[in-house]
C-alpha cells in the first residue's frame, strides 16, 4: 500500500519546515502558499500549529516565518535512548555524592537489566553493577516498569497472567514506587518517563537492611523522585506524571498544608499546569516550568507560545501543582498574569531561562540561542491560594 496518500499534512508540514530551514531570513505565508502550492486555509491551519508549538516563530504577525527553537533542538547532535538516560544519570549522581547505592534498570525480556550504578559513600553500603539481571515480577525496579504495561503487554512480558501481579503493580500505581525487602536491604524504585507519563526506566535506591527506618526511606524517597523528575525532564517530558493517572482524591481529610512544606513544595521540581482563557472563550491548559520568587510565580514563554498572546490579552489565569503519589500535596492558585519586561527580572529573561533550566534539568544549562529577545516573561502574584495535603 502506498501509505503517502494517507497523510497529506504531514507531507506539507515538512515541506514548510524544510523550506524554512533553507531561508535563513524567513518566508510569508504568501510565499510559502506560492512555492510549496498548499491552499491558503490548509496552509495557515498549519503554520499556526506550528508556531504554537515552537517549531517555527514569527516576531510580528506582518513578519516571516522562521524556523523556531524546538526545531532547532532536534538537528543538535545529542545521545538518545539508552545513552542519554545513562549519561543523565551519572551526570545527576555526580551533582551530590547518594546517600544510598543509586542505579538505573530497564526491562529485557523478562528481566531487570541494571544499566549503571552510582555507589554510595557510605563505608557500608549495597551494590547493584551494572549487567545485572533479575526477574522483573519479584524486583522494584520491574515491577516500577511493569506496572505501566497493558495486561496483554504485561502478559507478553512476564509470561504469567496479568492477575498473578494485579495487586502489587496496583499499589505501585498508587504510591508512584515499588518496595522490595529482604534480611539484606530495602530496595526502592520509582519510575522514569521520557513522555512524563509511560516508564521507560526505573531509578532505584537500595538500603542496607540495617540501616533503614521509615524516616530515612521517607527522605530518600522524596529526592528519588525529584531526581526522576529530571531524568525525565532532561529526555523531553514537560510534565512528570508517572502512568498518566488523573491526580486522585485523598482517601483520608485533608488539611492544610504546613508553611516549611509548602515552601519546599513550591521549590520542588514539579511542573504546574496554567489555565488562562482563549479570545473564543474556551479553557487552554498548558504545562509550564516556573520560578517562585518574592511570592510570585515567574514564567516564560517561548517565541510563538499561544498561551503568551492569551494571557495577554487576558491576564485571568489559574496555576495547579500537584503530585499523584501520598500525601497527594496539591496547590491551586488564582491571579493575574503580568508581563515583565527583562530590566524587573533578575539577570534578565536570559538569567530566569538559566535559572529554571536548573531547577527542572538539575544543571544551569545556558540556552545561548539568538532569539533569546523574542522570549516573554509573566509575573503571577496568586490572589487566592490552596494549598492542602492528606492527612495521614
Amino acid at each position: 500500500m502506498d501509505y503517502h496518500h494517507h497523510v497529506p499534512a504531514s507531507i506539507r508540514t515538512l515541506h514548510i519546515l524544510e523550506s524554512l530551514a533553507a531561508a535563513p531570513g524567513g518566508l510569508t505565508a504568501g510565499q510559502l502558499a506560492e512555492t510549496l502550492d498548499i491552499p491558503h486555509s490548509a496552509l495557515h491551519a498549519l503554520l499556526n500549529t506550528l508556531k504554537s508549538q515552537g517549531y517555527i516563530e514569527q516576531t510580528d504577525t506582518r513578519q516571516p516565518y522562521r524556523i523556531g527553537l524546538r526545531a532547532q533542538a532536534l538537528g543538535q547532535a545529542r545521545p538518545t535512548g539508552i545513552n542519554a538516560l545513562v549519561n543523565a544519570f551519572y551526570e545527576e549522581t555526580a551533582r551530590v555524592p547518594p546517600a544510598e547505592t543509586l542505579a538505573l534498570a530497564t526491562l529485557a525480556d523478562a528481566d531487570v537489566l541494571i544499566l549503571a550504578e552510582a555507589p554510595s559513600m557510605q563505608t557500608v553500603r549495597c551494590a547493584v553493577p551494572a549487567g545485572q539481571r533479575r526477574p522483573a515480577a519479584a524486583h522494584p525496579a520491574g515491577l516500577a516498569l511493569l506496572a505501566g504495561l497493558t495486561p496483554s503487554g504485561l502478559e507478553r512480558t512476564v509470561g504469567q497472567p496479568a492477575a498473578a501481579l494485579h495487586s502489587a503493580l496496583q499499589q505501585t500505581r498508587r504510591q508512584t514506587m515499588a518496595r522490595v525487602s529482604d534480611d539484606d536491604a530495602v530496595t526502592l524504585a520509582v519510575p522514569v518517563c521520557p513522555d512524563g507519563q509511560r516508564p521507560e526506566a526505573a531509578l532505584l535506591a537500595s538500603i542496607p537492611a540495617f540501616r533503614w527506618n521509615a524516616g530515612h526511606e521517607a527522605s530518600l524517597l522524596s529526592g528519588l523522585r525529584e531526581m526522576a523528575a529530571r531524568l525525565s525532564y532532561r529526555l523531553g517530558a514537560l510534565s512528570y506524571t508517572p502512568y498518566g493517572a488523573a491526580q486522585p482524591h485523598p482517601h483520608g481529610p485533608s488539611i492544610p498544608m504546613p508553611e516549611a512544606e509548602l515552601r519546599a513544595f513550591l521549590d520542588g521540581p514539579w511542573a504546574a499546569r496554567l489555565a488562562c482563557i482563549r479570545p473564543n472563550g474556551s479553557p487552554h491548559v498548558v504545562p509550564v516550568w516556573y520560578e517562585w520568587r518574592d511570592a510570585a510565580f515567574l514564567v516564560a514563554a517561548w517565541p510563538g507560545s499561544a498561551w503568551a498572546d492569551f494571557v495577554t490579552q487576558n491576564p485571568a489565569v489559574a496555576l495547579t501543582i500537584d503530585e499523584p503519589w501520598p500525601p497527594l500535596r496539591r496547590i491551586l492558585v488564582r491571579g493575574q498574569a503580568q508581563p515583565l519586561g527583562a530590566e524587573s527580572i533578575p539577570g534578565g529573561i536570559e538569567g530566569l531561562r538559566t535559572r529554571i533550566n536548573a531547577r527542572y534539568l538539575g544543571t544551569p544549562v545556558q540556552s545561548g540561542d539568538v532569539h533569546s529577545t523574542a522570549w516573554k516573561a509573566f509575573r503571577i502574584p496568586p490572589a487566592k491560594m490552596i494549598a492542602h495535603r492528606e492527612q495521614q
